[in-house]
């Protein structure tokens, strides 16, 4: 997002060559545009002026441009030859390369009392004086003039974010929230816009609507620090408990690729292998063995034994601990060996499974609503997300699969 006073700065439009057309010639009645609604009569002396004013402006010569609108103004007749003197003094005191801002400030102020200017010059004059007054570091009156120019015109995305970041600083956070969501509203919204507005949601405590944002702008910024912020909410929800879900939520970051750090990927090695997942402890400790991380070289006798057991999984101990889970009362074992086989790609077998864990049941119900957690990704990864959303919005449990699943339908949207 642009700071105010460039944004404002910018929007100065250029005194074209033709403003001498709607003066009149020298000792000829014109009549003028109708926002002056008079004639006016333009002396030899004002038109040499400035003539000499407006090409001096074009040459990018302001201090010449200046002194030749000072030597025309005792010849101006009426507030249309006046006002177009003090354009040029506008012009010239505040083009983007000028950083006298003061200058620029006095130049306008002075423009605006003089009077003449049509509608559309004084709006733009008064937006630049908001950034001139940014720049200049005069934060109070930036903040007046902005607000002035809102209750005037309506105000632009970058006017009312400019608002909300000041009522940020002052800690007004109920008048942040107010003016953020109205940059929202009014222009295409960026981190900077989304940032202010949680900071502000967070300032009143409004963590239920802070967290319903994360999730709502998470699929469409392409940040990985809204899905980090979304995803270890987690870890905060009543009955979580990390040995049971803390491999979801590794899983749910790489999903929405987050880049996980080699302490993570490490937690995640170790969270796969305590649950008897060999294939994907491997398929971790592959990713920090193509890193050089530190901890392969301290785990060495470690890594080579998940190698070994993922690769025995892979040639038949998936199969053999599919028949020893049908013979269980419980169907958590199914669960268990249906992700061994989504982390060795068959997700349409983990499906398969996974209904079957479901389907005899005898689970606590939070275990039950991991294991449909669980389901709602091979169902995606399977090629069926309209299937696991509906799987996903079935679980309301708080041991972080309910979160969870609101994060994979997230997921699902990006």
């Amino acid at each position: 997002m642009q700071t105010l006073g460039k944004a404002l700065r910018n929007s100065l439009p250029a005194l074209g060559l033709g403003l001498l057309g709607a003066l009149g010639a020298a000792s000829v009645a014109v009549t003028a545009p109708a926002a002056y609604a008079q004639k006016v009569t333009a002396k030899k002396e004002f038109v040499e002026n400035f003539n000499a004013a407006n090409a001096a402006l074009g040459s990018r010569k302001f201090s010449d441009a200046i002194a030749k609108a000072d030597a025309a103004a005792p010849h101006a007749s009426g507030s249309q030859q006046r006002a177009a003197l003090e354009q040029i003094r506008v012009a010239a005191s505040c083009d983007t390369s000028i950083r006298n801002h003061q200058g620029c400030i006095s130049a306008i102020e002075k423009a605006k009392a003089a009077g003449g200017l049509p509608g559309s010059i004084v709006k733009n004059y008064d937006q630049m004086l908001a950034g001139r007054y940014s720049d200049a570091g005069n934060a109070a009156k930036a903040m007046q003039q902005t607000k002035a120019n809102i209750a005037a015109y309506g105000g632009t995305s970058t006017e009312h974010a400019f608002v909300a970041k000041k009522e940020l600083e002052a800690k007004n956070f109920a008048g942040a929230q107010t003016a953020i969501n109205k940059a929202i509203s009014s222009g295409k919204a960026t981190s900077v816009h989304y940032n202010i507005l949680l900071n502000a949601l967070a300032g009143q405590n409004k963590m239920d609507e802070y967290y319903k944002t994360v999730e709502r702008i998470a699929p469409s910024m392409g940040n990985e620090t809204y899905w980090r912020m979304l995803i270890e909410r987690t870890k905060k929800e009543p009955t979580y408990r990390p040995n049971d879900v803390s491999l979801d939520v590794f899983r749910a970051m790489e999903a929405a690729k987050v880049n996980l750090k080699p302490q993570e990927r490490y937690e995640m090695a170790e969270a796969a292998r305590n649950r008897g997942i060999a294939i994907e402890a491997a398929n971790s400790w592959a990713v920090l063995v193509k890193a050089g991380d530190s901890n392969v070289a301290k785990n060495k006798a470690l890594v080579d034994s998940v190698t070994k057991a993922a690769a025995a999984d892979k040639a038949s101990e998936l199969a053999k601990s599919e028949a020893v889970a049908a013979t269980r009362a419980s169907g958590e074992q199914f669960g268990i060996v249906a992700e061994g086989y989504l982390a060795n790609g068959n997700a349409t077998k983990a499906v398969e499974l996974f209904n079957k864990a479901l389907a005899k049941g005898e689970m606590t119900p939070g275990t039950a609503d991991l294991v449909k957690l669980r389901l709602g990704v091979a169902q995606m990864k399977a090629g069926k997300k309209s299937d696991a959303v509906k799987t996903w919005q079935t679980i309301k449990a708080d041991n972080g699969a309910g979160w969870l699943a609101k994060t994979w339908i997230a997921i699902s949207k990006s």
